[in-house]
């Protein structure tokens, strides 16, 4: 049975509203449920002292401020004390997954970027009052590996497969980890792939639609999440097509 699909897809805030406030801050976060998201997206990884933290590199060096304190360095080198003292652009700080998940009021998809940080990232969604809307969210990631760790560690949180591409491969894998969903990315996405994702019953949730015809492939392949830069754009944009 191939899941039931909506006629709007949910809008998915990418590092949050990452086209006007810097990525993955809390600052970020806020402003993509002012723009209208339904979900978040942030990506994590392990600090050297174990804590889950909100960043999409390995490293700080891309995002971090000229005038930071603290401007190069891996995440996993560094502890979450060290890392407090990194500054980001807008003089924001690095969160934790904890902080995020503490703020939100709407779901997230949490990118385990590194297959180690799987059991941390579902210890924390496993421990969630279960009136917290963050409760709802789901892991996403790359890794097979993280995917299984978050099966076994918190089973009441869906996943979500990332892939380049959909092939017959993506969508065993995705089945055998016991995915709700499939992640391609827009560019490479088609109709009959997006026919493939729905036949094997999984949610179609492509990344990253910021421009007029990556949403025309997305609305056409008939996707449930949307993900994007600009959540106030895509609103619009969405609403315009009634």
């Amino acid at each position: 049975m191939t899941p039931q699909h909506p006629a709007r897809p949910a809008i998915v805030g990418h590092r949050g509203a990452s086209a006007h406030a810097p990525e993955n801050t809390l600052a970020a976060f806020r402003r993509a449920i002012e723009d209208g998201a339904d979900l978040l997206e942030c990506d994590v990884h392990l600090s050297a002292d174990g804590e889950v933290i909100v960043m999409h590199d390995e490293t700080v060096d891309r995002t971090a401020a000229a005038d930071s304190p603290l401007r190069s360095g891996a995440i996993g080198d560094l502890t979450r004390a060290e890392l407090d003292t990194v500054l980001l652009e807008e003089g924001e700080r690095v969160p934790s997954l904890a902080e995020l998940l503490e703020m939100t009021t709407v779901p997230v998809f949490i990118e385990v970027k590194v297959a180690d940080a799987g059991e941390a990232v579902a210890a924390q969604l496993a421990g969630l009052p279960e009136d917290s809307p963050a409760k709802a969210s789901t892991v996403i990631s790359f890794h097979a590996e993280a995917l299984e760790a978050i099966r076994r560690g918190s089973p009441a949180t869906p996943v979500s497969y990332l892939v380049g591409q959909v092939t017959e491969d993506e969508v065993r894998t995705a089945l055998d980890l016991g995915a709700a969903g499939i992640g391609p990315g827009i560019d490479g996405l088609s109709l009959g792939a997006a026919r493939a994702v729905h036949e094997a019953g999984l949610h179609l949730n492509p990344w990253t639609v910021n421009s007029a015809a990556q949403l025309e492939v997305a609305l056409a392949c008939c996707v449930d999440t949307i993900t994007t830069d600009d959540p106030a754009w895509l609103q619009r944009e969405l609403d315009v097509r009634g």
